[in-house]
């Protein structure tokens, strides 16, 4: 049988509810024969036949080339949740919405894994990573001081592991451009590695947006995406025991939106303000990092880390290290071959129902 008829038929036997004879019929295959494709196929039979552990190991086989895969995600979000892992099937089922499988049951999927796994936490006494109200105080007096007031606030309404508000700064005279501001992201004190003691360990993240953003219409990636990154990138230390600083990338698997090729992000000092904004000092002697984040193109994102973070600020322009510009030249253009003297090799650190598996 070849491929396109064996696919075929491993779609009708799946919509006939025949989830056996899919596994009997791989089976029969060998393994060095399968592709991403049947070994999903695969996955998703086992966790119709309720072989989660199975299906798990098939899914974590692929994760390189399913990583930014949403319909991948979503598997791998369904085995750990049917295995009791709640917390864990949370992150893959939002990184399958954050790669474009937001369908209802996926965003059904999330939201009881979410609850599921609140609710076990707090049974075990757990409460999630928060700032003390004076540490609050602190945060919210920096930014005014240093950002500007603000009177919109993005509350979050469900935080399993941390609390982050998004503060939204309106355009002001002298600062004609929109400022979004996490508060919540430096309860958690990241893991910084062995010997990178001079690195702090707790952080605040913004992201600067042109005058004319929609905030009206936030059921519009185009115009939601900067606060679900925030969020994102915010909750990216402690979901992956990690830590993000200064000239750090994370690419983001793709474009943000539709309106725009832009998919990863830089991490930089505040420049367009006080060179003081980007520390604040904490009640308990502690310092937060305020970290400004500038998006960029695959092409950008590739040149930084194989050339360093220098030689990308040498390339962009002083707009587009400002605020975000959605439509911006691409600096890594054919043609472009401008580079730094001054390299920073800055390494990139490492989103009950019932029903089936897709």
């Amino acid at each position: 049988m070849d491929r396109g008829s064996l696919i075929n038929r491993l779609h009708e036997l799946h919509e006939a509810g025949e989830h056996g004879r899919i596994i009997e019929e791989l089976d029969r295959i060998p393994r060095d024969e399968w592709d991403f494709e049947i070994s999903g196929l695969y996955a998703r039979a086992l966790n119709n036949e309720e072989r989660y552990e199975e299906a798990l190991k098939v899914l974590l086989d692929c994760a390189e080339e399913g990583g930014d895969d949403g319909v991948w995600n979503f598997r791998v979000g369904y085995s750990l949740y049917y295995l009791e892992r709640e917390e864990e099937a949370a992150v893959y089922f939002k990184r399958a919405v954050d790669h474009g499988d937001d369908g209802e049951d996926t965003q059904e999927m999330l939201r009881y894994s979410l609850e599921e796994a609140e609710q076990k936490k707090r049974a075990a006494g757990y409460r999630p990573e928060l700032y003390t109200e004076a540490e609050t105080g602190c945060l919210e007096e920096h930014v005014k001081n240093y950002f500007g007031s603000y009177d919109n606030v993005f509350h979050e309404v469900q935080s399993p592991d941390i609390h982050v508000d998004i503060l939204r700064l309106d355009p002001v005279p002298g600062r004609n451009y929109f400022v979004l501001v996490t508060q919540g992201m430096g309860a958690h004190r990241m893991n910084v590695p062995p010997g990178l003691e001079n690195i702090r360990d707790r952080a605040e993240l913004l992201i600067c947006l042109p005058p004319g953003w929609d905030f009206d219409n936030l059921d519009d990636e185009n115009n939601y995406w900067p606060i679900r990154w925030l969020k994102i990138m915010a909750r990216l230390p402690g979901n992956e025991d990690t830590w993000l600083g200064w000239g750090h990338t994370v690419p983001c698997g793709g474009p943000f939106s539709d309106n725009t090729k832009l998919c990863a992000m830089l991490l930089l000092s505040p420049g367009a303000f006080d060179r003081k904004s980007g520390e604040c000092r904490m009640p308990g002697g502690s310092i937060v990092n305020f970290y400004q984040i500038v998006p960029l193109y695959r092409e950008e994102t590739d040149l930084k880390v194989q050339k360093g973070v220098n030689v990308i600020l040498d390339l962009l322009d002083r707009d587009s290290l400002e605020y975000v510009q959605i439509d911006r030249k691409n600096v890594c253009a054919a043609g472009i071959t401008r580079t730094s003297s001054s390299v920073n090799p800055e390494a990139a650190p490492a989103g009950s129902p019932d029903g089936e598996d897709r």
